[in-house]
């Protein structure tokens, strides 16, 4: 706002000695006496006012001017003032300002008011305040008259409040961006730019010293409105202007003009300065543990007077940016220190863990912990975590954490799973302390070592099955070392033998004497050849000749490790007794023989079929029909057989085999009921085939025929003189209507022949109208003793 001085009102009447104006246009009658009066007042006022009086005449142009309105001037107080002169003094940006309202005053017969810029004959710019009104004779204006009020000190103290002002708002809004910032760069840019801003100089850098190097490192500057990312190097004694020990103090160096100043008269420095474009540089330098660590810098192309109030704003803004730039760089430094350890223990095949003396949780790392328990890091922090430790072993961790024991120590504990299984980890755990050494808890690490536990158990587990299995299968083992001619044997080797544990000669003899001496050359033989060679393993087979005469037969395979000139140094090898597998092979000879006699009969049974079924078939495909399915249940019998080393079959089995393809989805039609007998082979087919032959009867003509029709299967053993006797009965019922046949087929031939001849079964078959009932009865055949070719 400005502030403007009351003029008192310009007399009307002109000065003493002149010509008075024209009443009808002014409208005034004044005596002399009261004319000199009020000029004598208004001259007084001006004096106590400050204020100059001027006066312009608009016919000849010519001006007088009071010396207070000179000396506004910046003229002598003596000196005469032209109206050329005046508009010489007249700022050139406010001439066509003053003009317009001097023109339209002259228009409308008005007073005029106007501040304008004065360029003293010094350079010195002013401010007044300029207010005048035009006298006017017989219509026209002749002159003019005014006052003059120096606001230049005003003016003055009011930009110094707007800057005052402005560098508080900068202060603020530069204080909003560098708390906001989250980059080092962003920070000497924001700095950069709005101190060239504020301050309308020319560049603005902030640099930070390289000691090792001697140099000033730029990587953002502001220069002429535009921000430089590129990145420079300068020289530091360039920048601190030769002033190394008053910069290492901390202080401000100012130069106004480096073309006078003496610090930078230097011909390096002058050649610097004019290659930068600098006139006036201000430096500030920051120190850290008496060291210059960075220079805020700022240069303007014209010399320049840098006021108090610049240098300490440069210097404060110097420090906002140096400890902003360290916090964001320790922040950043102190999340990348929280990311590596993060992605570390997160890498960790286990958990991380720090905890207090009191065994509270402050950190674990959480992906790892959370998979394994199910367990959050809410729900584990604290105590929490001591859940999912077994019972067992959290009083033993109890009593170690409070031990301030610094040596790392490893314990053994069980962690529970989120499936509610446990598993094995080792923990291992230092103390730690604070600055004041105080012990403040534990961290620690604990890794899986369920599978290493299970493998150590599952090894010793192994090596006793080792032992055992070689005790059982009579594996020996043995160890030759060639220089020396001993050899070690296991005590399976030597009961295998026949020796006492212990008794072996452990030498090659002892080996030699035992066994066919057409072996022992064979052997021989075989390992001269192998050893030229440089076999690494090489097989072997012998007998031994015990005591009674008999043979056992050894084979076996052994490593040999070679010297390095080729001799044989160490023999490590096995022996396993295949006396059992020769007779095998002998064994396996009877049972082909054997084999052929069953196939012989299997094949006699299939010509009875054959036979039997040509004479009661009628046709090529009643033969093929009933020659299949009969043939199909000898497979099935045989089938059965076979799972059992052909010695035996369930009667269950016999029945569900060929009654099963029958039955529905309710299980409502086939009717299974009985105990668990097991028919001998020679049982087993015929009993097998009658009841193939009662399910095609029914499936053809029978219950099975229809839809509704069911069969029911019942059997039970009741004890005999001699042996078990099986009842087994077949009824039928729901299907078509049944008669007696007027001839008879192979199957009732089957059930009533076969089964009597070769079974001593007895066997009833009746015919009622509402279905099939079969009944039999047989003593259940002894077991025949298992084959065994060595009898």
């Amino acid at each position: 706002m400005i502030n403007r001085v009351d003029v008192p009102p310009f007399p009307r009447a002109a000065p003493q000695g002149e010509r008075q104006p024209d009443v009808q246009e002014k409208g005034r009658d004044m005596s002399g006496t009261q004319s000199r009066e009020n000029s004598a007042m208004l001259r007084l006022a001006l004096e106590i006012g400050r204020l100059g009086s001027w006066e312009r005449d608009l016919v000849t142009n010519e001006m007088t001017a009071s010396p207070i309105c000179r000396t506004h001037l910046g003229l002598p107080a003596d000196e005469p003032l032209s109206f050329e002169k005046l508009k010489k003094l007249q700022h050139p940006g406010d001439v066509e300002r003053i003009n317009q309202a001097v023109t339209y005053a002259l228009a409308t017969r008005s007073d005029f008011s106007i501040e304008h810029r004065i360029v003293r004959p010094d350079g010195y710019i002013g401010r007044l305040l300029v207010r005048g009104t035009p006298i006017f004779e017989n219509g026209s204006p002749v002159r003019l008259v005014g006052v003059t009020q120096d606001v230049t000190e005003r003016e003055r103290a009011k930009e110094e409040i707007k800057d005052a002002q402005r560098r508080q708002e900068y202060l603020l809004k530069l204080n909003e961006q560098l708390r906001d910032a989250k980059d080092p760069f962003a920070i000497m840019e924001a700095t950069a730019q709005s101190i060239g801003q504020l301050l309308k100089v020319d560049c603005v850098g902030y640099g930070e010293v390289d000691d090792n190097r001697d140099i000033v490192l730029v990587e953002r500057e502001w220069s002429k409105g535009a921000i430089s990312n590129e990145g420079r190097a300068y020289r530091l004694r360039e920048f601190l202007h030769g002033m190394i020990d008053d910069s290492k103090d901390g202080k401000v160096l100012a130069i106004a003009d480096t073309a006078t100043d003496p610090r930078t008269s230097d011909a390096t420095l002058q050649s610097f300065y004019s290659t930068i474009n600098a006139r006036a540089v201000l430096t500030v330098p920051l120190l850290k543990d008496g060291q210059i660590t960075a220079i805020l810098y700022v240069t303007s192309s014209m010399p320049r007077s840098w006021t108090k109030e610049d240098l300490s704003l440069v210097e404060d803004v110097a420090e906002r940016t140096w400890i902003a730039v360290e916090k964001v760089r320790a922040e950043h430094d102190l999340r990348e220190t929280e990311d590596r350890m993060r992605m570390f223990t997160e890498a960790l095949p286990g958990f991380a863990y720090i905890t207090t003396t009191e065994l509270e949780l402050l950190y674990v790392n959480d992906r790892s912990w959370s998979a394994f328990t199910g367990l959050s890091l809410e729900q584990a922090l604290g105590h929490g975590w001591l859940s999912a430790v077994h019972p067992d072993d959290v009083a033993r961790l109890a009593q170690e954490a409070r031990s301030d024991d610094r040596d790392l120590q490893a314990v053994e504990l069980r962690y529970r799973a989120a499936d509610g299984t446990y598993r094995w980890y080792l923990a291992r755990v230092v103390a730690y302390y604070d600055r004041n050494g105080e012990f403040k808890g534990r961290i620690g690490t604990s890794i899986d070592i369920h599978s290493l536990k299970e493998t150590e158990a599952a090894l010793r587990e192994s090596e006793e099955r080792l032992a055992l299995a070689q005790r059982a299968a009579r594996i020996g083992v043995f160890d030759w070392d060639v220089s020396s001619g001993v050899i070690t044997w296991t005590p399976e080797q030597e009961q295998m033998f026949g020796i006492e544990v212990g008794s072996f000669e452990e030498n090659y003899e002892g080996w030699s004497s035992r066994v066919h001496p057409a072996d022992v050359a064979a052997f021989e033989k075989n390992f001269r050849e192998a050893v030229p060679r440089g076999d690494q393993e090489l097989a072997f087979a012998y007998r031994i000749v015990l005591p009674d005469g008999s043979f056992r037969h050894i084979e076996g395979r052994m490593v040999i490790f070679y010297a390095p000139d080729g001799a044989p140094k160490r023999i490590i090898g096995v022996n396993i007794d295949v006396t059992k597998h020769k007779q095998a092979e002998h064994r396996q000879q009877l049972l082909i023989r054997e084999l052929h006699h069953r196939v012989k009969n299997t094949l006699a049974t299939v010509q009875a079929i054959v036979g039997s079924t040509a004479r009661t078939a009628s046709s090529i495909d009643e033969f093929y029909q009933g020659f299949v399915g009969r043939i199909v249940s000898l497979a099935r019998t045989h089938n059965l057989l076979t799972e059992d080393l052909w010695q035996k079959a369930a009667l269950e089995d016999l029945i569900q085999t060929e009654l099963g393809p029958y039955e529905d989805g309710a299980r409502n039609r086939i009717t299974v009921e009985g105990p668990h007998v097991e028919l001998p082979s020679e049982a087993a087919v015929p009993i097998g085939m009658a009841i193939h032959e009662l399910t095609t009867n029914a499936a053809k003509h029978g219950a099975l025929s229809t839809f509704g029709g069911q069969v029911e299967v019942r059997w039970r053993v009741e004890p005999g003189e001699e042996r078990p006797v099986l009842h087994f009965t077949w009824t039928e019922h729901g299907g078509p209507r049944v008669s007696t046949p007027t001839r008879q087929g192979f199957g009732s031939r089957l059930l009533q022949r076969v089964l009597a001849t070769q079974l001593q079964a007895d066997v009833s078959m009746d015919f009622p109208e509402e279905g099939l009932r079969f009944a039999m009865t047989l003593p259940i055949p002894g077991a025949p003793p298992i084959f065994n070719p060595d009898q």
